[in-house]
Formats: structure tokens, sequence, C-alpha cells
């Protein structure tokens, strides 16, 4: 088995305990319930992309709180998992870490300079107009194939192999990037059996990763 040169670590239930889609809409003062029926009758074929992401950013422009600076304020005050910050600087020490996320780029963004990150990828872009409204996004239904194609990226620039990286995560998105690694450590105390199946190893607690790491 490859040396391990670099940790690649899912953000949402990972570093952090919320879901950081949810936790914006209910932050920014919209229904979560419509939120997730809009997700739903996109991933069913009932909507179609465009009118997925016009109703959403509807929602989200109703509460009058889709800004830069609102979304910002709010990213910055979510916490990550205690642990998180002191398990990842002393992994930095030895490993070259990466955060792929799917979820926002500036939600992405605000946790990799909590955590003192340079590469960080997220599943979506978010557009902003001159006074910082929001305007639109792009996002990819298939989080895994994004999740992918951005691991084999970062790999490549850095001249990494894929085994010579494990990943952290915790979501049937990571799937991609377990299966790419062969080394993947699947997070939680409800992980998702298809996760399972393909992980390298299982933990409940992050705090349990370093000991993993340098066995």
């Amino acid at each position: 088995m490859e040396i391990p040169k670099a940790i690649i670590f899912d953000v949402d239930g990972t570093l952090s305990p919320e879901i950081s889609w949810t936790a914006l809409t209910r932050d920014l003062g919209a229904s979560v319930e419509d939120h997730t029926a809009i997700y739903h009758q996109y991933k069913e074929g009932q909507i179609n992309y465009t009118g997925s992401k016009r109703q959403l950013i509807d929602l989200w422009q109703a509460t009058g709180n889709a800004n830069k600076n609102y979304f910002l304020t709010l990213f910055e005050s979510w916490p990550l998992i205690p642990e998180a910050p002191s398990i990842v600087e002393n992994l930095a020490e030895k490993y070259s870490i990466c955060l792929i996320t799917g979820s926002m780029d500036l939600y992405a963004q605000t946790v990799a300079q909590k955590l003192h990150v340079t590469d960080y990828y997220a599943n979506t872009t978010l557009h902003w107009g001159e006074t910082g409204s929001l305007l639109n996004m792009d996002y990819e239904l298939n989080q895994a194939k994004r999740k992918l194609e951005q691991f084999l990226s970062y790999c490549s620039l850095h001249s990494i192999k894929p085994e010579e990286c494990i990943v952290v995560g915790d979501s049937e998105n990571d799937i991609t990037l377990f299966e790419a690694s062969g080394r993947g450590v699947a997070i939680g105390s409800e992980i998702p059996e298809s996760l399972r199946k393909v992980s390298w190893q299982t933990i409940q607690t992050l705090d349990e990763l370093p000991a993993l790491v340098n066995s």
C-alpha cells in the first residue's frame, strides 16, 4: 500500500456538524421544507435544472437576506466540530490537506480559511451582483461525479496518486473518492451502507482519525 501523502476531507457532517444547504435556508429565514421539496422535485425530474435554481434563489431572495455579506456572516458564525481545527493543524504538519465539499464555494472558502487550508473545492459556484445580491448559481446534481473530477484534478496538480490519499467523508457522494483512493475513512454513527461497503476504515468521531492515519 502506498505511503499516504494527503488527507482529503469532506466538510458537511465531517468537519462541520450541520448540512450547509439546509442550515443556510433556515438561517436566512426561509422554509427548509420548501427547499427540500424543490431538491426532490429536481432530483426526480419533475422540474428542470434552471427551474430548480430559480425556485431556490427566489425562496432565499424572499427573505431579503440573499446577499454576499449576509451569507458570509452566517458561514463565519457556524461552528466546526470542536476538535477539527487542532486535528487538521496537526495532520498538516505531515500531510497535504484538501477540502472537497458538495456545498457552496463561499462556504468552502470560509471553512478553508478557518482551518488554514489552501486547497479546497466546492460543488456550487454562487454568482453575485455589483451590490452583492445573489443572482445565480452553478450546481451539479451528481455531486459524486463532480467530487471525483475535483479529486483527480487536485492529485494531478500536486503530482500525487489517488492511492496516496486518505479520504474522510460521511455520505454517498464520497463513494467515488473512496473507490479511487482505496483508503476511504467513513465517519459517523449512521454511515450509509453503500459508503461502508467501499470504506477502508470506519470511525465514529474525528478524534479517532490521527491514530488511524499515523498507524
